[in-house]
């Protein structure tokens, strides 16, 4: 996946995200994805490791749920997360 520059873009891929959880009748992973992306509206910090959250709880929950290439893709934008949440500290 490419990187995403910013947090807009780390929004629209959590509401993606969340829909393809919901199609699939993952409705509490979606939910959990859902309540990340709400706090796009307050502190980055907070977005960015409520994020961090509901992308593990993905991948630990979800097995079943996504394909390789998508568990790929949410595996490589914690991988972001972590990098910009260790570069703020």
């Amino acid at each position: 996946m490419k990187a995403l520059p910013n947090n807009a873009e780390l929004y629209h891929y959590l509401s993606r995200l969340s829909a393809t959880l919901e199609e699939r009748d993952a409705k509490q992973l979606g939910e959990a994805v859902v309540h990340a992306s709400k706090c796009s509206a307050g502190m980055s910090t907070e977005f960015l490791g409520e994020s961090r959250i509901a992308l593990r709880q993905v991948l630990k929950k979800g097995a079943g749920v996504l394909t390789t290439q998508e568990r790929d893709e949410v595996k490589d934008v914690l991988r972001q997360l972590d990098k910009a949440l260790d570069e703020r500290r």
